[in-house]
């Protein structure tokens, strides 16, 4: 059965794409079947992955009837993973992607994508519009990025209590898969000290023990519009994305077994 997975951020310019980006990928190289959607308006994983070299058809083209779904999934050379983009948006574009999220009609078309996947990564819009709410109200769970910075403790609650309602009025199955910490800098004093912060700020099993860590190599895979893996000498560098991929599948297992008290998290808000 697959499982859509919202990748979710309050505050916009967290890196949140590249998480999604090179989770798909490290996922599809640990042999699951993927497919990564760009719900963004910005279109961050067309630019990220150079899909506008293979197609700039999108969902906005699948929306208004310009084309077929099979038009806009387009496999990576390796066949680690299949990824739909949002499409050249003109201004008046954003506008019909909001009506249609408010009515239900993007998430319907969204969902209509998914079959035949283990993971559906969706790439959201940073914050809590009408966007990320349609989304959320088809994914099984929700992945949400954060960096160090002060005003992440304020942007979580507000992302939890979004999760709430859409559990409450539109989705019951909504799971919050727990956050991830991005762009982390270690040697920097004012980080740590934020970090352990924002650690106290939720149950410790909210959080996942794998780190992203601030390296200047992720920037320059974005250059070249590929995840890092595929840099020469990235393996090295992507090594915090396939601890990321296989410590989801470990804390899927656990629940499965039984093993893990969702509604610990769930019951915070």
């Amino acid at each position: 059965m697959e499982k859509i997975i919202t990748i979710a951020s309050q505050k916009g310019g967290v890196g949140k794409t590249t998480i999604a980006l090179n989770l798909a990928y490290s996922l599809g190289r640990l042999g699951s079947r993927v497919l990564l959607i760009d719900g963004d308006p910005q279109g961050g994983i067309a630019i990220a992955s150079n899909l506008r070299g293979e197609t700039k058809l999108g969902l906005i083209d699948l929306m208004k009837n310009n084309c077929r779904p099979d038009e806009i999934t387009k496999a990576t050379r390796d066949d680690s993973m299949r990824i739909v983009g949002i499409g050249q948006l003109e201004p008046e574009d954003v506008f019909l992607l909001e009506e249609e999220a408010r009515s239900g009609s993007l998430a319907m078309m969204i969902k209509s994508l998914t079959g035949g996947y283990d993971y559906i990564i969706i790439d959201s819009p940073a914050g809590v519009g009408g966007i990320v709410s349609s989304i959320l109200s088809i994914s099984q769970s929700a992945l949400m990025i954060v960096n160090c910075r002060s005003i992440s403790l304020k942007t979580i609650p507000i992302f939890l209590k979004l999760m709430r309602e859409i559990k409450a009025k539109q989705n019951p199955g909504l799971e919050f898969e727990g956050v991830v910490i991005n762009m982390l800098n270690r040697e920097n004093d004012l980080e740590n000290q934020i970090l352990e912060q924002i650690m106290q700020s939720l149950p410790g099993d909210a959080f996942f023990q794998t780190t992203i860590p601030y390296d200047e190599y992720y920037e320059k895979a974005s250059l070249h519009a590929v995840p890092v893996a595929l840099m020469p000498k990235g393996l090295v560098a992507a090594k915090p994305f396939f601890e990321l991929a296989l410590e989801l599948k470990v804390r899927e297992n656990k629940v499965e077994a039984g093993e893990d008290d969702g509604e610990q998290i769930m019951g915070l808000f």
